[in-house]
């Protein structure tokens, strides 16, 4: 998925994207000023992602239920939940330590800033560490891992309740939702939407994956309003077709007409996913493929 929430091109990505510019200083994680409230340090962190799915039944046999947890502690996962900042100023870096190649990002997560957990516990530096993304439509907030509280117990994350938006139904719903929550909201549900297939003749910078059809590349082809006819000009709304290879679509791409599409976020062949997503551009481990919209069925609907 290319949605106004993805990488550079379309605003970030993914998971975690190792942006130019970010400090490379080793400096205190702890937030300044702590503004959590008193009653913050007897939350469990025990996320849970609660569905207000419009109708009810539409997702409730095929999402899966998170799974919960009862301590940040390494051992206890908060992965596939949903958790929020109970502090001011939260400290996102690129790498689960407190070293000069764990690069910190700006801004800081302010409080009440909403996440997913997408990987974890990690142990060093005396923190327990977790990948997160954060579930907004705020662009200047970044993936990355976070600490879960100080080294003296004060708790930086809590659970809270997510309240999910309906799921998409048109394109331009599935556009404009965070693929964050696409993730935790619908995780492997079946989305369908009528959308026109065009081609995009056009070099787009970016990541490349392993699969390679997460990838963008000149050959790509992208999903537009039916009533559309050439890529919009604003980039950051582009939404690029990235079609399971085994799925199930014509051999030859029906470009120019309107197609029906059914996709899925958190497709199972992003469990093994790879990326150059790194500053030393090394193809490594990323759970960027996981956020994407990857479709399994493309049909004709009309010219």
């Amino acid at each position: 998925m290319r949605s106004k929430n993805r990488r550079t091109v379309t605003v970030l990505l993914s998971t975690v994207v190792f942006v130019a510019g970010c400090s490379a200083s080793s400096a205190s994680l702890a937030p300044s000023p702590p503004t959590s409230p008193a009653a913050a340090s007897t939350e469990t962190l025990v996320p849970t992602v609660t569905p207000t799915v419009t109708p009810a039944t539409a997702i409730a046999t095929a999402r899966p239920t998170a799974t919960a947890a009862s301590s940040t502690t390494p051992g206890k996962t908060l992965v596939n939940t949903a958790v929020v900042t109970v502090v001011d100023g939260v400290r996102v870096r690129s790498q689960p330590r407190v070293s000069d190649d764990s690069f910190k990002y700006e801004p800081v997560l302010p409080l009440g800033t909403p996440l997913y957990v997408l990987n974890g516990p990690v142990a060093a530096s005396d923190y327990t560490w977790y990948e997160v993304v954060p579930l907004t439509s705020r662009r200047d907030l970044h993936s990355g891992w976070v600490a879960t509280a100080s080294r003296s117990g004060e708790p930086w994350l809590a659970a809270r309740d997510f309240a999910c938006p309906p799921i998409p139904t048109d394109l331009r719903s599935l556009r404009a939702l965070p693929s964050s929550v696409g993730l935790a909201c619908f995780p492997r549900v079946p989305i369908t939407v009528q959308a026109r297939l065009i081609e995009c003749n056009c070099n787009i910078d970016g990541p490349t994956y392993s699969p390679g059809w997460f990838g963008l590349g000149s050959g790509a082809q992208l999903l537009v309003e039916p009533a559309v006819t050439r890529p919009p000009a604003d980039v950051g709304s582009w939404f690029i077709l990235e079609l399971d290879p085994a799925g199930q679509h014509p051999d030859v791409l029906p470009v120019g007409k309107v197609v029906e599409v059914t996709g899925i976020f958190d497709h199972p062949a992003a469990a093994s996913c790879t990326g150059n997503v790194g500053v030393d551009d090394q193809q490594v481990p990323t759970q960027d493929c996981r956020l994407q919209f990857a479709v399994t069925r493309l049909v004709t609907v009309r010219p």
